[in-house]
């Protein structure tokens, strides 16, 4: 590709000298021509040695072909006009041949050979006062043209030819440069085992490449915490599941040995019971895994009435079993930003807590309300209150207040916090709610305004 730039360039630039040189015969042509329209056919006596004077001055004072003289330049040797009037030569210079080297009825630039050499000529024809034909012949020697186009064009060229090459060098190396951090960067992570995913460092950062590693840091940030939690939860899948399968087989194993149908129907029983324990820890494994991966999930604007009535609705036999009550108390509507499923995660836990930990006959009640900039859910109820040393850990993971009453792995208030964070919601405990007994869960929410959700 240099290679042909320079060949353009050398190209152009001999094109370019070619038509400076035939524009000076052709000046030289007619400044010639205005002269000799007053000689006719009839030279001054003195032309030929007063021309040939001239020339042999040129010789005798030149001390080689690059030296000036104050009668010329020795380059004029190749240089020669021919004049003419019908068909007589009547006037040349010294160094002309004798015979007339041009083309009849071509006038114009040629390239003719005369004495063994080629010549670059330009022949003006005119008429003379008398209405005679005229013609004038300026010849420039070709090889010598040729040459003189040569080096200028190489002059201008060559440079080019020397400053490219050294351009593309200093490219190679700023770019080389430029780009060692980003092969520092593929090094690096190339070299890393599947396990690592430690923050990348460069050894020479450069601006242009901190987002880039930046936003890989972040990414490998994202990829451990979801190796952690993926590990997390496989590890304790395996230890909350182990106790309950082991006591499903030992009362499997029980009820086939059973000596009477009380044994074995008392094994049966415990059976059931532990398929419920392991159906409730797998289902907040599962709902644990949601909560964690849907954390980036796009937010909409959510009535939570409805929402919680379709909640109440879905646990209201599980109170009912228990002689419960369970009520919906407040405004309609209050709106919020936040994820629908989510929503529902949280107050399911929250409302399925207050009902398997207040007791049988007690009252549930989910109390809603707004001020100007926030609303409210509180979920009520009337049983005993909770212990300092289980409220000061009751949102910790795999934190188990009440082992005789509950099943689960502990993960449903440890749930429900982070959800509320996940809403900018805060999450408060008051235990207890009334004078002496009670508990009320109480989430606080920005509001959202219901025109904006329409």
């Amino acid at each position: 590709m240099m290679f042909i730039s320079w060949l353009l360039v050398y190209s152009e630039a001999r094109h370019e000298i070619n038509e400076v040189y035939d524009a000076r015969l052709g000046q030289s042509a007619k400044t010639l021509a205005l002269s000799v329209m007053n000689w006719g056919d009839q030279p001054p006596n003195n032309f030929t040695q007063s021309y040939t004077h001239w020339l042999n001055a040129i010789t005798a004072n030149a001390k080689d072909d690059d030296t000036t003289t104050p009668f010329g330049h020795p380059y004029e040797d190749n240089l020669f006009f021919q004049y003419r009037v019908n068909d007589a030569l009547i006037a040349k210079s010294p160094n002309a041949p004798v015979q007339w080297i041009g083309i009849l009825g071509n006038p114009g630039f040629d390239v003719v050979t005369a004495a063994g050499e080629q010549w670059r000529t330009f022949t003006l024809v005119f008429a003379l006062p008398d209405e005679r034909q005229a013609s004038l012949l300026v010849a420039e020697k070709e090889a010598i043209r040729q040459e003189l186009m040569t080096e200028v064009s190489l002059t201008i060229g060559l440079p080019q030819l020397l400053l490219i090459p050294l351009l593309a060098l200093v490219m190679v190396v700023l770019v080389s440069r430029a780009f060692k951090p980003l092969g520092e960067l593929k090094d690096t992570i190339a070299a890393r085992s599947i396990d690592n995913l430690d923050h990348i460092h460069v050894a020479q950062p450069t601006v242009e490449l901190a987002p880039l590693v930046k936003q890989l840091n972040y990414l490998f940030s994202q990829l451990k915490n979801a190796w952690v939690r993926e590990k997390r939860l496989v590890s304790t899948a395996a230890h909350e599941l182990k106790t309950p399968l082991a006591v499903l087989r030992l009362n499997a194993e029980n009820a086939l040995s059973a000596a009477t149908k009380a044994e074995r129907d008392n094994d049966l029983t415990n059976i059931l019971a532990g398929i419920d324990r392991t159906d409730r820890v797998i289902q907040q494994l599962l709902m644990l895994s949601r909560v964690e991966q849907q954390k980036n999930t796009d937010t909409t604007h959510i009535d939570l009435v409805p929402l919680l009535r379709e909640q109440i609705a879905a646990l209201a036999p599980m109170a009912l079993t228990q002689q419960q009550s369970i009520e919906l108390e407040g405004r309609d509507p209050l709106w919020v930003k936040g994820h629908p499923v989510m929503l529902s995660v949280l107050f399911t836990n929250l409302i399925d807590n207050a009902i398997r930990y207040a007791g049988e006959g007690a009252s549930i009640s989910v109390v809603t309300s707004c001020s100007a900039n926030t609303v409210v859910v509180a979920v009520i109820d009337s049983g005993d209150a909770i212990p300092d040393e289980i409220k000061s850990r009751i949102f910790d993971k795999f934190f188990r207040g009440h082992t005789e009453k509950g099943d689960g792995a502990g993960l449903g208030m440890s749930i429900v916090k982070d959800i509320a964070e996940q809403h900018q919601a805060s999450i408060a405990i008051r235990s207890p709610y009334f004078s002496d007994h009670g508990n009320g869960f109480t989430v606080t929410f920005p509001i959202a305004s219901v025109y904006e959700s329409r």
